[in-house]
């Protein structure tokens, strides 16, 4: 009997444990209780494939689009409580407003070019537009939480069914991601939805929407050249375009190492000293605990298929031979990489949908195993940072 009940309002359980983890004020752990009831009716009750679906995806929708109300909202209430300081919100609007008033790109600050420290050749006129139309920092928070926006909508039309799932944990489960979210503003802010504009264009085979997209998020920061080898990685091994993908791949490489190793150190006239940091084999440990909490709160599906993990790796590369704040796990660093494998785990997911139904369900330990994984490494929730951030009354005089 008991077992019955628990079985029959088990997605409840979840549903429940999600709502209070995502609404807790504070460090409360009383979701885990719930957790805790949806682990026992995955032992104790075996589901059947069809009429007993191991998760209510009309509800996670709902907790996705409250998430992101949450998310957005708190970043602008940062913006209204002075969370954000000099780097890197800062600087950009500090380069922005200098060209607006001086029609030079150019950080006195520093005493340095703005193309001296990152070149950007894309971002600086499209930022100047809005800058013309009001000069505040405003605008880049706003681009902030738009990316964030537009990645978050046209990931759902990819697979209105399970898309939901993967957006958990892009938007909530992942430590790196939530720290890029948060962190101060980056010109790779904007990435995340360019790359999920490249990956809709590519679908749906519109070819000007891509070459524009592409084009312009070259032009973002020297990094964003990944991007195009990411992508022309999957033409080789995916759509089997060998020398289109190669060309793409090609492009991307050769314009990182102009860019750092000329172009760069030219506007800052000397070396980039960025550039030179490169060390592969420097604190392993971190890389390791790095490369698992990318691709543990995705339950590794990017793993069920070798090109859509080939496609991240780029992004996880670059990361991991730069200077240790790019593999700590904090700052802004993973915004790239963690749209990728976003991008591919729902893809993995589609194509293995079946197949990791039916194991999940003949072997429930591993369901326990998933549920488990997400509470070990889960982050903040949404409204704690609300909570943080909320403007008080110094604030709001």
């Amino acid at each position: 009997m008991l077992s019955a009940i628990i079985n029959k309002y088990k997605n409840y359980f979840l549903i429940a444990g999600l709502a209070l983890w995502l609404f807790r004020p504070t460090g409360n752990d009383f979701y885990i209780v719930f957790v805790f009831l949806y682990s026992i009716s995955i032992i104790f009750n075996k589901p059947t494939l069809i009429n007993n679906p191991l998760i209510d995806i009309k509800a996670i929708e709902i907790i996705i689009y409250i998430s992101l109300a949450l998310i957005t909202t708190t970043l602008f209430m940062k913006f209204m409580s002075f969370g954000y300081h000099y780097l890197d919100l800062g600087y950009d609007h500090h380069l922005s407003i200098n060209l607006l008033l001086n029609n030079e790109y150019f950080n006195k600050v520093y005493s340095i070019s703005g193309f001296g420290d990152h070149f950007s050749p894309s971002f600086v006129p499209f930022i100047h537009v809005f800058y013309m139309i009001y000069a505040t920092s405003f605008w880049l928070v706003f681009l902030k939480c738009a990316s964030v926006i537009i990645f978050t909508i046209l990931f759902l039309q990819l697979n209105k069914k399970l898309a939901p799932i993967v957006l958990l944990s892009y938007l909530l489960f992942s430590t790196q991601n939530i720290s890029a979210i948060f962190w101060e503003f980056d010109t790779t802010s904007l990435v995340p939805a360019l790359v999920m504009i490249i990956y809709y264009s590519i679908i749906k085979r519109d070819w000007l929407v891509f070459w524009i997209t592409m084009i312009f998020s070259l032009g973002l920061k020297e990094n964003v050249g990944v991007v195009w080898i990411c992508y022309g990685l999957y033409f080789v091994f995916i759509e089997k375009k060998i020398r289109f993908g190669s060309i793409l791949a090609g492009i991307g490489l050769l314009y990182m190492v102009i860019v750092w190793y000329v172009v760069i150190p030219y506007f800052a006239q000397t070396t980039n000293n960025v550039a030179s940091d490169i060390n592969l084999f420097r604190e392993i440990p971190l890389k390791i605990k790095y490369i698992f909490m990318a691709y543990a709160p995705f339950f590794f599906l990017p793993f069920l298929n070798w090109r859509w993990l080939l496609f991240t790796l780029p992004a996880l590369g670059i990361n991991l031979i730069g200077k240790p704040p790019m593999y700590s796990g904090s700052f802004h660093y993973a915004d790239i990489l963690t749209a990728l494998i976003a991008i591919a785990s729902l893809v993995t997911f589609t194509e293995n949908y079946e197949r990791i139904k039916r194991y999940i369900c003949e072997y429930r330990v591993l369901a326990l195993f998933l549920v488990s994984l997400i509470v070990l490494i889960i982050p903040e929730s949404p409204m704690q940072k609300f909570v943080r951030y909320y403007p008080d009354e110094k604030d709001r005089a």
